[in-house]
């Protein structure tokens, strides 16, 4: 049984269902714990760590080669898990994670859309796009944006979570552009954009996406009131501070430094919309 948590990535399902929270209460405030919102809510919260324990299962399987080399301790090349049990295990969680999202939330069918989309460029990414640079880094930042979107749709309020949804995708983006950076070396079957047009020339599309988040950032300043627009100016501004000393560190050579300074600044910008509601 252990092994089969393992394989599910009880950090990375942890943390979806607390961005799904999150996201609600940027959307609602505390408004959260009114019982419109809260049975609708956990079933949200529970689908979102199925999808999430599914894809990270789905990723281990496809990854399962390499990681007979990289990480022989995991599931999969420790031969704890078969193959076959692996892939059933993988596909159960998200078809499950579907089924209970649209049979308990049948009244809103966004949040369901929203999760099938994100199954969808989940399978295409495992299946082919992970190899292809721009266009896999793009749906990276999708993904990662979209757990706030499916929020806000859950409490059907999406109009601030629109928001952390861009700053998330743009940013991620921008990341995942410098970690590939950071992997040239050892990405000898991929086809990132470093390895098309060179370090620098990647780095400065990875600025543009981040600068256009920045840019995003302070038109979401409105959707606040009172005193929560003067802590949301202050946190965010923060945030972006660190997230162009991040892409500033790659553009000197330190892309471990730059990647994590860049989803450091992406957290403190989560933080700033949190902060932001009036309670």
């Amino acid at each position: 049984m252990l092994a089969y948590l393992q394989l599910l990535r009880p950090g990375n399902v942890i943390l979806a269902a607390f961005a799904v929270f999150v996201g609600a209460f940027v959307a609602v405030g505390r408004d959260i714990g009114n019982s419109i919102y809260r049975d609708d809510l956990e079933i949200a919260i529970l689908c979102s760590m199925m999808l999430v324990g599914g894809g990270n299962a789905l990723n281990d399987y496809n990854d399962r080669e390499t990681d007979r080399k990289n990480h022989p301790n995991r599931p999969l090349p420790s031969g704890r898990i078969s193959e076959k049990n692996a892939i059933l295990y993988a596909k159960s969680l998200l078809l499950i994670g579907l089924v209970i999202l649209v049979s308990k939330i049948p009244d809103n069918a966004i949040p369901f859309g929203i999760a099938l989309g994100g199954v969808i460029l989940l399978i295409m990414y495992e299946n082919s796009m992970k190899a292809e640079g721009l266009p896999g880094n793009i749906i990276v930042g999708l993904l990662s944006g979209a757990v706030f979107l499916y929020a806000g749709s859950v409490v059907e309020n999406s109009e601030k979570t629109m928001w952390i949804f861009g700053l998330a995708v743009l940013a991620t983006i921008a990341r995942e552009i410098v970690k590939d950076i950071q992997d040239l070396e050892g990405d000898t079957d991929r086809n990132t954009l470093p390895s098309r047009i060179g370090i620098e020339r990647a780095l400065n599309v990875g600025g543009v996406f981040l600068f256009i988040a920045i840019a995003l950032s302070y038109g979401a300043y409105s959707k606040f009131t009172g005193d929560g627009q003067i802590r949301y100016l202050v946190f965010v501004t923060l945030a972006n501070i660190m997230m162009l000393y991040g892409i500033y560190s790659a553009k000197n050579g330190e892309y471990f430094k730059g990647q994590k300074t860049i989803k450091q600044g992406m957290g403190i910008a989560i933080l700033a919309f949190i902060l932001g509601i009036e309670l």
